[in-house]
């Protein structure tokens, strides 16, 4: 899961890039153009808007064109549209991105890196056949480049792993890179992680006792890019509909239990006196519950690449000719929520995590 942070913020401060991600394992952080960073990036008095990028970090919101030109620098050779997610667990200092495709037959999937030692298994000895993208696995070293400065304020790629190679369009020094497309409406808005004096206030207690659930109060919120959700459908359709989903931690009072109390004798209780207001209550409740849409929903075993959860209702799972509804979560995504829930002490107040595309 990723918090926000803003262009201009990085612009300013530098040294906040080496800042490791205040929420710990599983986490890091989204670059999204603000205000102050748009009017910086226009010229001839606000009329222009300058779409080529020249500094590192890159922003999240948009979807980027990495372009090659001609030696003359005059026309353009190749162009491939896509996004660059940072890296779990890196500061944004490392400049290590995962580069999903945005456009083609390979939208939505993730740039691999070649080994040095699959070079020559066919007919070519020297010739390194480049990998077919794939959906992320975050565990996979080999989906992580680290973008490098070149002159003229263009880039190339290197592979993080010692033995690989990225595609070539990466590789190739001096490429450029400009913004291609925003992704308004639907693009991260502030998120600030966790807020830790919220998450260890517990939620307003002065309600009616018929009160089956208390307002809600949200102590967290981020986003998750839509590589570590699955839905139903094809991958081009979820990022038509959205490219990164909102999640928010909330905290609420809510009914799990209750009984009537029918003793109103308290002439036989010994110990009356020093028990005057309390009530004993022994009974087995429901620790944990999952949601998809609403509907409670089942957990699966982990599967696939990338290690997804597949969440699938209980209830209205197939009507005629409907199609089973269910949500898949990666288990880096996973693995964050149940960081964030176990940390501290565990109280009674019931916490509820969603996230919207």
């Amino acid at each position: 899961m990723y918090v926000t942070r803003t262009l201009s913020q990085f612009r300013k401060y530098q040294k906040t890039l080496s800042e490791e991600s205040p929420e710990g394992p599983f986490s890091g952080v989204l670059v999204i153009t603000d205000e102050e960073a748009e009017t910086d990036d226009t010229f001839c008095f606000g009329m222009c808007k300058r779409t080529k990028i020249e500094k590192l970090p890159f922003p999240q919101d948009k979807i980027l064109s990495v372009v090659h030109t001609d030696s003359s620098g005059n026309r353009d050779t190749s162009v491939k549209k896509v996004l660059f997610i940072p890296a779990l667990d890196q500061p944004l200092s490392s400049n290590r991105y995962y580069v999903v495709h945005a456009r083609g037959r390979h939208k939505g999937k993730v740039c691999v890196c070649s080994k040095e030692i699959e070079k020559g298994l066919c007919c070519f000895p020297d010739i390194l056949y480049e990998k077919k993208p794939k959906p992320l696995d975050p565990r996979n070293i080999y989906q992580t480049v680290k973008i490098n400065r070149h002159h003229d304020k263009t880039f190339f790629a290197k592979s993080v792993a010692p033995d690989g190679t990225p595609p070539s369009f990466l590789k190739k020094k001096g490429w450029e890179l400009r913004a291609s497309r925003s992704l308004h409406p639907r693009r991260p808005r502030e998120a600030l992680g966790l807020d830790d004096e919220l998450r260890a206030r517990l939620p307003e207690f002065g309600f009616s006792v018929s009160t089956i659930r208390s307002g809600s109060v949200i102590v967290g919120e981020w986003y998750c890019p839509f590589m570590f959700v699955k839905e139903n459908g094809s991958v081009s359709h979820q990022m038509k509909k959205s490219m990164f989903y909102r999640m928010t931690l909330s905290q609420y009072w809510e009914r799990i239990y209750h009984c009537e109390n029918n003793n109103l004798d308290d002439t036989n209780d010994e110990n009356n006196d020093e028990d005057e207001g309390l009530v004993r209550v022994e009974a087995n409740v429901l620790r944990e519950a999952n949601y998809v849409k609403g509907i409670e929903a089942v957990k699966g075993e982990k599967e696939g690449r990338g290690g997804f959860y597949w969440y699938i209702p209980v209830q209205g799972l197939r009507g005629p000719g409907e199609r089973r509804r269910k949500t898949g979560s990666g288990s880096a995504r996973m693995e964050e929520i149940w960081v964030l829930c176990v940390g501290g002490e565990l109280w009674i107040e019931k916490s509820r995590w969603s996230f919207v595309g």
